[in-house]
């Protein structure tokens, strides 16, 4: 369970999100909102990388957390990336089996595709051991392909009674999932969520 309880936040003295309440429970939830609306601001305060001004945070739970935008190293391979981050060694079963699913090469990460780049950013938040995943942006780039196997693994962790956050400009590619939709607007978070059913 994770609750925000009159969350605001400002960036130079811009309102950015005012007095945010909302509360994620197991499911799927999926924040909507233009461009500079405070969709990544939000998701940023809930995994813990940004401060907020002013509310309360309650959050019982492991967040694993994929931002919009990250750099990562370029010399080194896909490989040698994910292993370092793998401190169960049984985790490199699941490793080999997520880029041998979304098909991403073991080059050095300088050279991939955007494509690619998306789809490591998907299996190292993949690889947590967390009770909630946020994504922001996750299926920009991602080929129709990708994005069905993306799919199918927000569902295996719905299946897993895990709460999966994300922000999308097309929510429709997940309507089968039934999922809550949160839309922020003016700073403002609206106060009833709509649910899709099957």
């Amino acid at each position: 369970m994770i609750s925000l309880a009159n969350i605001s936040k400002s960036y130079n003295k811009n309102n950015i999100l005012n007095n945010i309440t909302i509360s994620f429970d197991n499911g799927l939830y999926i924040i909507q909102g233009i461009n500079g609306s405070g969709k990544s601001t939000l998701l940023r305060i809930i995994s813990g990388l940004a401060y907020k001004d002013s509310g309360i945070i309650k959050k019982e739970a492991v967040v694993s957390y994929l931002p919009d935008k990250y750099t990562m190293p370029k010399l080194i391979t896909v490989k040698n990336y994910l292993y370092n981050l793998i401190l169960d060694k049984n985790k490199k079963e699941i490793f080999n089996e997520l880029t041998s699913k979304y098909q991403l090469p073991n080059k050095r990460i300088g050279s991939l595709s955007k494509g690619n780049i998306q789809k490591l950013g998907i299996i190292q938040a993949l690889l947590c051991e967390a009770d909630c995943y946020i994504f922001d942006e996750p299926i920009d780039g991602l080929d129709i392909d990708a994005k069905r196997i993306f799919r199918d693994d927000i569902n295996n962790l719905l299946k897993n009674n895990k709460i999966v956050i994300m922000s999308l400009h097309n929510k429709a590619y997940f309507n089968n999932l039934s999922p809550t939709i949160i839309n922020i607007r003016d700073g403002l978070c609206d106060e009833k969520t709509k649910k899709i059913q099957n």
